[in-house]
C-alpha cells in the first residue's frame, strides 16, 4: 500500500512538472523514473528487473521507426506538396478546401503520428488561408479533429493503440476492420459538424484564387520539371533547350505569399522562383 502511494506521489509530481514545462519534459522523465527505481530499491517494493519487463521493446521500436519515417518525409517537403495540391484542387472553394485538406490528414493520422502530421500540415494551411484571404481557423480545428480520428483506425496511429496492441496481442487488421467503420461514422459526423459551426466562413468563395498560382507553380516544379543539377544549376534533361530555360528566376509577388519565406528550407519558395 505504502509502494503504491509513493509510486502515485511520485507520478502526479512528474505529470504536473512536465504541464508547467519549466524543464524539458525528457528530463523529468528520466528524473520521475530514476527516483521511482531508488526509492522502490530502499523500500523493497521495485526493482530493476521489474522496472526492465515494464518497458514496451515492441512499442518504442515501432515509434522509432515512425519518427524516423516521418523526419525524412519532412526534409523533403512531403507534407506541404500535399497541401499545395490541396490548394489547387479547390480553386478557392473553403468547403472544398476543409474536406480535402481534412481528408489528406485523416489518410496521413492513419500511418503516421498524428502529432507531427498535424505540426507539418498546419502551417502550410495557415499559409493558404492567408492566400485565399479567409480564416484558417475552420481548417486548423479541422485537422486536429480528423487527424485524432484517423489515427484511432490503425495500430500505428496513435502510441495508445501500439500500447494496447501489444498487451493484448493484437494485429493491424484487427484494429483496422473493427474501428475503420466506427472511424468513418465519426469522420462524417465531424465533418458535418464543422460544416455547421463554420458555415459562415465555408460559405465565403475568395476572390484571391487565382493567387494560388504561386502555390502551384512550386507543386508542380516538383512533379513536372526536369532532372537538376543542384550543384551547377543546369538542367541535364536533354529535352530541353537553352532556349526554354528562363535565367532569370519568377518571383513570388502576391502580398499574402509573404509568409512562403517561413518554409524556403523545405524547398517552396526555392520551388516557385524556378522556371
Amino acid at each position: 500500500m505504502i509502494g503504491l502511494l509513493i509510486s502515485a506521489i511520485i507520478f502526479v509530481v512528474a505529470f504536473v512538472a512536465i504541464l508547467r514545462e519549466r524543464v524539458d519534459r525528457t528530463i523529468i522523465a528520466m528524473a520521475g523514473a530514476g527516483t521511482m527505481l531508488a526509492v522502490g530499491l530502499l523500500l523493497g517494493f521495485y526493482s530493476q528487473e521489474l522496472a526492465l519487463e515494464a518497458i514496451d521493446f515492441n512499442t518504442l521500436g515501432l515509434l522509432l521507426g515512425m519518427m524516423v519515417l516521418v523526419s525524412m518525409l519532412a526534409a523533403t517537403g512531403f507534407f506541404q506538396y500535399l497541401a499545395i495540391l490541396t490548394a489547387k484542387r479547390s480553386k478557392g472553394d473553403p468547403w472544398r478546401l476543409l474536406l480535402i485538406l481534412g481528408g489528406i490528414t485523416t489518410i496521413t493520422s492513419m500511418f503516421l503520428d498524428n502529432v507531427t502530421t498535424l505540426v507539418l500540415i498546419a502551417p502550410v494551411s495557415i499559409l493558404i488561408a492567408e492566400i485565399l484571404g479567409i480564416s484558417p481557423v475552420p481548417f486548423l480545428i479541422s485537422e486536429a479533429l480528423l487527424s485524432n480520428t484517423g489515427g484511432v483506425a490503425t495500430l500505428v496511429g496513435d502510441p495508445p493503440n501500439i500500447i494496447i496492441a501489444s498487451a493484448a496481442n493484437f494485429s493491424f487488421n484487427d484494429f483496422l476492420i473493427r474501428l475503420a467503420p466506427i472511424v468513418a461514422v465519426a469522420w462524417i459526423v465531424a465533418v458535418l459538424l464543422l460544416r455547421y459551426l463554420f458555415r459562415k466562413e465555408l460559405s465565403q468563395i475568395s476572390r484571391e484564387a487565382d493567387a494560388l498560382g504561386s502555390l502551384e507553380a512550386a507543386a508542380g516544379r516538383f512533379e513536372n520539371e526536369p532532372h537538376t543539377d543542384t550543384q551547377a544549376g543546369e538542367h541535364v534533361d536533354e529535352r530541353v533547350s537553352a532556349e526554354e530555360v528562363d535565367p532569370a528566376p519568377k518571383q513570388v509577388t502576391h502580398p499574402r505569399l509573404r509568409y512562403t519565406e517561413n518554409f524556403g528550407h523545405l524547398g517552396l519558395l526555392e520551388a516557385s522562383g524556378r522556371d
